[in-house]
């Protein structure tokens, strides 16, 4: 499959993503009965955001392929190499952990901290890009930064979420 072919796909998989974001959000509640503004309804933003992605997807769906658009070059650059497979497939793996398994089912502080902390220990120490130069930290050091990192990130997020957004977190 060549690369114009790869990103009309995506970009028609991205609109049709945006146009039913934007549905739903315009399916929420209005609140016009209590004198909200448009600004206000909880689906303004959201319903943005799918707009803004439904187009995107069609600019990137409908562009003209360049002059390499027949070739494999990018994809076989970005998805070539088998650590770079594993990578991709490691963050996708990581993130849909902490999306669906723990967020919710976990203390928002315990979940953060431990897909932080697993994130960084596995992308510094196991899958590290063949580039890489090699790291003159040892093993206790790298997870020492990873914690003291997860802490900040964790804390921080929750302050700011219940403190100024005033969203529950669970």
């Amino acid at each position: 499959m060549t690369n114009h072919r790869l990103d009309r796909i995506t970009g028609f998989v991205f609109a049709l993503l945006g146009a039913w974001v934007a549905y739903g959000a315009w399916r929420m509640p209005r609140f016009e009965d209590r004198g909200a503004q448009l600004y206000e309804t909880p689906g303004f933003t959201p319903g943005l955001l799918g707009c803004a992605l439904a187009l995107c997807g069609l600019v990137l769906a409908f562009r003209s392929a360049g002059p390499n658009g027949q070739s494999r070059e990018y994809w076989n650059e970005v998805m070539g190499s088998s650590i770079t497979r594993r990578r991709a497939l490691a963050a996708v793996g990581l993130t849909l952990g902490y999306g669906a398994v723990l967020f919710g089912s976990v203390p928002y502080l315990i979940a953060t901290f431990g897909f932080i902390f697993c994130f960084i220990g596995i992308f510094e120490l196991v899958l590290t890009p063949v580039d890489k130069p090699q790291r003159s930290a040892s093993v206790p050091q790298v997870l020492g930064v990873a914690a003291a990192i997860a802490l900040v990130v964790a804390f921080t997020t929750q302050y700011i979420f219940k403190t100024l957004f005033l969203i529950q977190l669970p």
